[in-house]
C-alpha cells in the first residue's frame, strides 16, 4: 500500500521507524513519501485527479470536510477493525461528517502562549501567571518590555488572521468559529472586537505595527519570538520543543489570557490532522490495519513522539511521555492538563474554510495599515463569512 503526509525531513525519519516496526510484524510492503507545506496539497491533488489516490492519507483539519464531500475517502470502520478504546469522543468527533467517521485524529494539540523568560528578565519586567493573567495584563506587561527594550524588542507578537487564536477569543466569550453542521458561529461585533483589540494592543505598544518586524516566514526560527525580536506570542503547544530550540531553552509555556476570567475556556484539543483512507483504495483492509497500528502501537509511537501531536490515547500518551525529551514532555503535560477541563468540543472545518482563512488575513491587513476601521473591517469579514460558508 501507498501512505502519504506533510513534514520535513525529521519527521519522515521518525514515521520511517514506525512504519519498520509495522513491516516487520505484518509482512505487508509500505511505500511512503511526504511533502512539506503547500506542496504536499499539490501533490495530493494531482493524484486525487489523476485517478492514482494514496491508500492512506494525512489530511489537514481544514479540508477533511472538503475530501469527504466530494466522496473521495471511505468511511473507516472504528471500533472493529480500529480500535478506538480510550480516544475521548470529543477528539473521535472530529473526525466524523454527519456520523461518518472519515478521519481519526493522528495527534492532539492546542494552541499555548509562550513567554521569552530570560528577555522578561532582561528588561526587568515580571513574567505573569500564565494560569491567571489576562488581556489587560498581555497589554501591561507586553508594553512594559517594549518600552524597556527601547523597541528592541517587543512584548508580545500576534496576527489577527491566526484562526486558532480567533477561536479561543470567540469561545472566551462564548461564540465560536463554526458549529457542528459547518457554519458560522460568530458575530460581526464579535470580530469587531477582535480586531480593535489587536489595535488597542499595537497602540498601546505591546505588540508591533504592520511594518515594524520583517516577516521572514512561518518555521520557528523565523518568526518574531524565535528571532528575539518579540517576548512572547501564541504558538501551536506541539511546537514547543522547535521554538524553544531557537532561544536556548529560555521559553515558559501556558495558556492564552483571559482563560481563567471567562464563563467558557477558549481553549481547544484540536487534531493536528486526521489520518484517513482513500475512496479508491486498491489495499483498504492493509490501510485500516496500518492506521489502527498509528494509533495504538505503543513501541510505533514512541519512535513517532509528538511531532504530530499528543497521542489521542491516555494510555499510549503515558508510556510515550517517558521517552520524550524535556520540552515535548512539558507539551504533552500541558495536552494532558487541558483535557481535565469541560472544553468545547471541536468541530470538523466547513467547506470553504481554507478560503475564507485567505479573506481573513486580505481583511485584516486593510486594518494594520489603516486602511478599515475594526467595525468596517469585521463587516466586511462577516459578509464574506457568510456568502462562502452560511450562517
Amino acid at each position: 500500500m501507498n501512505m502519504v503526509w506533510w513534514g520535513d525531513a525529521i519527521r519522515a525519519q521518525m514515521t520511517e521507524k514506525a512504519l519498520d516496526l509495522f513491516r516487520s510484524s505484518t509482512g505487508l510492503e509500505v511505500s511512503t513519501e511526504y511533502q512539506s507545506g503547500t506542496a504536499y496539497d499539490d501533490k495530493l491533488a494531482v493524484r486525487f485527479a489523476g485517478g492514482n489516490p494514496p491508500d492512506l492519507l494525512a489530511v489537514r483539519r481544514e479540508t477533511l470536510r472538503d475530501f469527504a464531500g466530494r466522496k473521495a475517502l471511505r468511511p473507516l470502520p472504528v471500533g472493529q477493525v480500529i480500535i478506538i478504546e480510550g480516544v475521548p469522543p470529543s477528539v473521535l468527533n472530529a473526525g466524523k461528517i454527519g456520523n461518518v467517521q472519515y478521519g481519526v485524529p493522528f495527534g492532539v494539540a492546542s494552541n499555548a502562549w509562550v513567554i521569552n523568560t530570560e528577555l522578561f528578565a532582561k528588561y526587568k519586567v515580571d513574567v505573569p501567571d500564565l494560569d491567571t493573567w489576562d488581556w489587560d495584563t498581555l497589554k501591561e506587561t507586553a508594553a512594559e518590555v517594549t518600552r524597556a527594550s527601547g523597541k528592541k524588542v517587543w512584548g508580545a507578537t500576534y496576527t489577527m488572521d491566526d484562526i486558532l487564536a480567533l477561536g479561543v477569543w470567540l469561545r472566551q466569550r462564548g461564540l465560536d468559529l463554526w458549529t457542528p453542521e459547518g457554519r458560522i458561529a460568530f458575530t460581526a461585533d464579535s470580530i469587531a472586537e477582535w480586531f480593535q483589540t489587536w489595535v488597542d494592543l499595537r497602540d498601546a505598544g505591546a505588540i508591533p505595527g504592520a511594518d515594524d518586524i520583517e516577516e521572514l516566514g512561518l518555521a520557528a526560527e523565523q518568526t518574531p519570538v524565535g528571532r528575539k525580536l518579540a517576548a512572547s506570542a501564541p504558538i501551536p503547544s506541539n511546537s514547543l520543543a522547535a521554538f524553544n530550540a531557537t532561544v536556548h531553552g529560555a521559553l515558559k509555556m501556558g495558556f492564552f489570557p483571559g482563560e481563567s476570567q471567562a464563563d467558557q475556556r477558549g481553549h481547544q484539543l484540536q487534531p493536528v490532522g486526521h489520518w484517513s483512507v482513500s475512496a479508491r483504495s486498491k489495499a483498504p483492509d492493509a490501510a485500516f490495519e496500518l492506521l489502527d497500528f498509528l494509533i495504538n502501537n505503543t513501541k510505533a509511537n514512541k519512535e513517532l513522539g509528538v511531532g504530530r501531536g499528543a497521542q489521542i490515547k491516555k494510555s499510549v500518551a503515558d508510556q510515550v511521555a517517558s521517552t520524550l525529551g524535556k520540552d515535548d514532555r512539558i507539551a504533552s503535560d500541558y495536552t494532558l492538563r487541558l483535557a481535565e477541563f469541560d472544553l468545547v468540543d471541536p468541530a470538523p472545518d466547513p467547506q470553504g474554510s481554507a478560503e475564507l482563512l485567505l479573506a481573513l488575513g486580505t481583511i485584516s491587513d486593510k486594518v494594520a495599515f489603516g486602511k478599515s476601521s475594526p467595525s468596517k473591517a469585521a463587516a466586511e469579514f462577516f459578509g464574506k463569512a457568510r456568502s462562502i460558508i452560511g450562517g
